[in-house]
């Protein structure tokens, strides 16, 4: 079991290899564009010579492990993997000694290129908890030492944070490495049940002795299978949660970006045009995160981790907040969206699950929408609090409205064509009001448009 979970973890990392390579290579051509001027030309030019020798040396040797008919020990293919993996460390590591120009700003931008490595390494290294830890003391180290030992004022807490920051991603590598080998685990089990079944299918299939030796084959057989089932709902219930589970390891290295860009935006001493490029970054991780946070919650909410946080709320507010999110994307199309007149009615829930489901709702309606259309909004207040948002777009063929709810289902009107609808949207609603309680359906016509309807009961403890 041992050398098939090693076995299993080699090729892991052989499989993630080309990216990072690809990635080092990159971040190697702008840290050449970044320092020309300001480096010696003759040291930048030995050090790129030596990062596309490394690279060609662990491309070669990814190659040959993947693709060559000659196949090597796993051990040996191992040994190959840690000598490239130490040679790339130590030619990024020993840079802090020889490409730290006397440029603050130059020297932030290879700190954050050198950072962003050793994170994106969480996800392609970690396979094998000593890979990533040796390539990141490798890396991390040097620049930490080198800004403790420096007399510049406040340097030493600049080497601090990259010691923390190390020590923050060796953590998230070990859980990555350690539900990883869960999946394994459960893999291998898995083969082994599928084995298994195979031998008593031969077993039985020869068995034909008589009647009374079949019939008992046949149930014996049944047992298994449905032992079988249970044993694969488990697997699946395990899967769920460890993708529920996994939201904090995922989310750790895009916090980070974010938050160091954010302290590079507020320090003083940052130039304006510096200032752009971090705000994009800023930006872009954020975007980035907000995906990672719906698949996440999708998962957690099949896993049954998500929590509901209830209060009581002025439906008028929540519907107030939620015209300035949606509005500017049906202005761009000349929509109006008409909500309902409310005066003091208030709601028991989770606010800020509620709002989601309109505002999924409402995009959705935006997006099915002609241009110059209008949009209702409605809201009953008693003891379901039904919700309604009724377009006038090209509606739902009556076929596929028991479907829609369902994950990774596109939307398809009546001739078949797709809507290009959210593959999660739906589902991600549907499991939100459930969660409180209540209902959700739709109703269309064809070329006049659809109908949602969702309700929050009352009487929800």
């Amino acid at each position: 079991m041992h050398n098939e979970i090693f076995s299993k973890e080699v090729d892991a990392l052989y499989r993630a290899l080309p990216v990072p390579l690809a990635a080092n290579l990159f971040n190697a051509l702008i840290i050449i564009f970044v320092l020309h001027g300001h480096i010696a030309d003759t040291i930048l030019g030995l050090w790129m010579g030596a990062n596309i020798l490394v690279l060609l040396l662990r491309f070669a040797n990814y190659y040959k492990f993947r693709f060559s008919t000659i196949s090597l020990p796993i051990s040996t293919a191992y040994n190959f993997y840690m000598f490239g993996i130490i040679a790339s460390g130590l030619l990024w590591g020993s840079s802090a000694f020889y490409l730290l120009p006397d440029s603050a700003n130059h020297a932030v931008i290879l700190i954050i290129i050198v950072g962003g490595m050793v994170a994106g390494a969480v996800g392609s290294s970690s396979y094998r908890p000593e890979s990533y830890i040796v390539y990141n003391l490798l890396v991390l180290t040097p620049f930490a030492v080198h800004f403790v030992v420096n007399n510049a004022d406040a340097s030493w807490l600049i080497g601090i944070t990259i010691l923390l920051f190390s020590l923050m991603m060796i953590i998230s590598s070990k859980k990555f490495h350690a539900n990883f080998s869960e999946v394994i685990l459960l893999q291998l089990k898995q083969q082994e049940l599928l084995d298994h079944l195979k031998e008593e299918k031969y077993y039985t299939e020869h068995l034909n002795e008589n009647l009374l030796q079949e019939m008992i084959e046949k149930e014996q057989y049944q047992t298994d299978l449905i032992k079988a089932l249970e044993e694969a709902r488990q697997a699946s219930i395990a899967k769920d949660a460890f993708f529920a589970t996994m939201s904090h390891e995922l989310r750790t290295p895009l916090n980070a970006i974010i938050g160091f860009s954010q302290i590079l935006i507020h320090r003083p001493d940052t130039p304006k045009e510096l200032s752009s490029t971090i705000e994009k970054i800023l930006l872009s991780g954020k975007h980035l995160l907000e995906l990672v946070n719906t698949i996440l919650d999708f998962s957690k909410m099949k896993a049954g981790k998500m929590e509901l946080h209830y209060t009581v709320f002025s439906v008028s507010e929540l519907c107030k907040g939620i015209s300035i999110i949606v509005e500017p994307l049906a202005s761009k199309r000349s929509i109006q969206i008409h909500y309902p007149a409310l005066r003091d009615e208030s709601l028991r829930g989770d606010r800020q699950m509620i709002q989601q489901i309109l505002i999924n709702l409402l995009s959705n309606a935006i997006k099915f929408s002609p241009d110059h259309a209008s949009i209702e909004v409605r809201y009953q207040p008693d003891l379901e609090n039904r919700f309604s948002i009724c377009d006038h777009g090209k509606g739902i063929a009556k076929e596929n409205l028991e479907t829609i709810f369902d994950p990774f289902i596109q939307i398809y009107a009546h001739n078949n064509e797709s809507l290009k609808g959210t593959v999660l949207g739906l589902a991600i609603v549907k499991e939100m009001v459930q969660a409180h309680g209540g209902r959700i359906w739709a109703e269309s016509t064809i070329g006049e448009g659809s109908c949602f309807y969702f309700t929050i009961p009352s009487n929800i403890t």
